[in-house]
């Protein structure tokens, strides 16, 4: 069980401190290091390496294009990316979370009451799709989505978009277990359910660099997410509506390109 005590004394002072005090060091990491468009710039020189032929428009400088890498270059970015949040978002706060007397099946590793609630989520997910399909069509969502850009890939494939979509998976069970799970089942057990807005602070900074009606989506999302998984104990529930709302974006973005979806297994 978590850790119980006054929730004026001495320790739980430290407990919300060290709580915190991760939590931005490790968001200041995320956004500073991890984030694929700082991949050139921490990596000088491994694109044009791995992948050339690729250039990703947000990035301070350009690839030059009509050369070939290996197939698996342009993953390059994702697997910075994916693997770094879970050292930072998963190890380092779990780490710490244990240290305050936090099991794992504490901070969500579990389905608890996710069964009874799976209903919740599919609603949750409808008025999303829909509003997918409405996006898909308008030039702001097509300038973000998808960020793996076939028009950008030399050897575009499915096994390329799938370990693509397997990596962007993974990064939503890290950001579902640090905001669902670290942070809030940590300040729950001190915060009570003004710790659903504390986690959502920090959970709206990390998409602006996303259209404004996103920004506004995800602190809803954030606030209704929050009081599920304190209710079902579980960060499953948000990791699957997470991936599925993420997976549908990028259909609808691809079914928009001129390019689409590969037409071959294999480069």
């Amino acid at each position: 069980m978590p850790p119980s005590g006054n929730p004026r004394g001495r320790e739980n002072d430290r407990l919300l401190l060290s709580v915190l005090l991760l939590a931005a060091i490790v968001l200041a990491v995320a956004e500073y290091l991890l984030i694929p468009i700082r991949f050139n710039s921490v990596f000088p020189g491994a694109l044009a390496r791995w992948a050339p032929g690729v250039w990703y428009t947000t990035s301070e400088a350009a690839l030059a294009a009509g050369e070939r890498g290996t197939w698996w270059g342009p993953l390059l970015p994702f697997v910075w990316w994916s693997g770094g949040l879970a050292i930072c978002w998963i190890l380092l706060p779990g780490l710490l979370a244990r240290r305050w007397g936090f099991s794992w099946r504490d901070l969500g590793w579990q389905v608890g009451a996710l069964g009874s609630k799976l209903w919740i989520y599919v609603l949750l997910f409808l008025p999303v799709g829909v509003a997918v399909l409405w996006a898909s069509r308008q030039e702001s969502f097509l300038a973000n989505y998808p960020m793996l850009r076939p028009e950008q890939i030399v050897d575009w494939s499915w096994a390329l978009l799938l370990a693509y979509w397997a990596l962007y998976a993974l990064q939503f069970v890290c950001v579902e277990f640090f905001f669902r799970g670290y942070l809030l089942f940590t300040l729950e057990s001190r915060l009570g359910l003004a710790a659903i807005g504390v986690s959502v602070v920090p959970y709206s900074m990390i998409h602006y660099h996303k259209p404004l009606p996103e920004v506004f989506a995800a602190i809803l999302a954030g606030c209704v997410l929050g009081w599920l998984a304190l209710k079902t104990r579980s960060l499953w529930g948000g990791v699957l509506l997470h991936v599925a709302v993420a997976l549908s974006m990028d259909v609808a973005a691809l079914s928009a390109t001129g390019v689409g979806f590969p037409d071959r297994f294999m480069p």
